[in-house]
């Protein structure tokens, strides 16, 4: 269930419960409730606002546990080479494991010029040098 839902939810049972305990101190005659109309009505709000103010602490804690979602990793890279420089980047891992994840978005930029190479990996470069997401090697 998401975030603003449940906060919904919570607000919507701490009003219930204050609404049904305010009926129900004015309709059930308890021994421990006045018996003069004004006064009792007084006690009335008073025990529906302790009881809806019970529900929404537990509500509201179930409500608010929950951690909102991390932003998803994102890795930049910038490079340059010249002359007989080689670059290598790689988004994700060089060398992946069954835990690794690799990241939601990559943003890589290279220039090469002279002889210089680059070599760009979006994801994992696999252990024979190459990943699903290669881009050739630009001389």
């Amino acid at each position: 269930m998401s975030r603003p839902m449940r906060w919904t939810v919570a607000v919507v049972a701490a009003a219930v419960t204050f609404w049904v305990c305010l009926w129900a101190a004015r309709a059930v005659s308890w021994g421990w409730l006045p018996k003069e109309e004004e006064t009792r009505f007084a006690v009335a709000i008073a025990f529906a606002t302790v009881a809806a103010t019970v529900v929404a602490a537990g509500v509201g804690w179930w409500a608010g546990r929950e951690q909102p979602p991390q932003p998803e990793p994102t890795v930049s890279q910038r490079a340059t080479a010249t002359g007989k420089g080689r670059i290598t980047q790689v988004g994700g891992s060089r060398t992946p494991t069954p835990a690794t994840a690799a990241p939601a978005r990559v943003d890589q930029h290279a220039e090469a010029s002279d002889e210089g190479s680059v070599t760009q990996v979006g994801g994992d470069q696999h252990a024979d040098g190459g990943g699903a997401d290669d881009q050739p090697t630009r001389p």
